[in-house]
């Protein structure tokens, strides 16, 4: 492994807790899929539950890659209902701070001062949460499996709990797979 994919590892390590992390990696055979969980196994000490095989023939791989919809759906309806209070809030306390201590206009129409700031507050908090469900940092995992199926070849997934270490699982991985990914879940 280079020293610049190492740094890499050593940073996402200290940033992101372990339990966060999701590795994928793919296998031209199952036979080769095989041989790597037991390795992760022995090797790494990564329970064969955390372990999860996707065969080209699985018809319900996406719930092995992202899991419950309904756990996602509740996931999202709570970070809009947070992200939007956070910002209704924020423009609520600037509006009230501009109508009792900001210039004249904001004193004289505190009626307008609370709509100018509480829009663009909710607008922004409701933004901010919709970018969060959208997960763009999942998009290179959930691409790279939904290709190997398509073309034939066997995904491993493996969801780590705290402290593994990621780093060590993609170097067992990377001895049979040429293609290992990583992404927050």
């Amino acid at each position: 492994m280079s020293h610049k994919a190492e740094h890499h590892d050593t940073l996402k390590e200290t940033l992101v807790d372990s339990n966060h992390l999701q590795i994928a990696a793919i296998y031209d055979t199952a036979e080769d899929a095989r041989l790597s969980a037991e390795e992760l196994n022995h090797d790494t000490g990564i329970d064969r539950n955390q372990i999860v095989v996707i065969d080209p023939n699985d018809a319900h791989y996406s719930e092995k890659l992202e899991g419950s919809s309904r756990t996602i759906g509740k996931s999202m309806w709570n970070s809009h209902l947070l992200l939007g209070g956070i910002g209704l809030l924020a423009g609520l306390i600037a509006a009230s701070l501009l109508v009792n201590f900001g210039p004249a206009l904001t004193q004289q129409n505190p009626f307008f001062t609370y709509i100018a700031l509480i829009s663009p507050g909710l607008f922004i908090g409701l933004f901010a949460a919709g970018l969060f469900s959208l997960r763009p940092d999942r998009t290179e995992i959930i691409d790279t499996v939904r290709h190997a199926i398509k073309t034939r070849h066997y995904a491993l997934v493996i969801n780590l709990k705290k402290n593994q270490s990621a780093a060590k699982v993609t170097q067992v991985l990377r001895r049979k797979s040429s293609q290992v990914v990583e992404a927050i879940h």
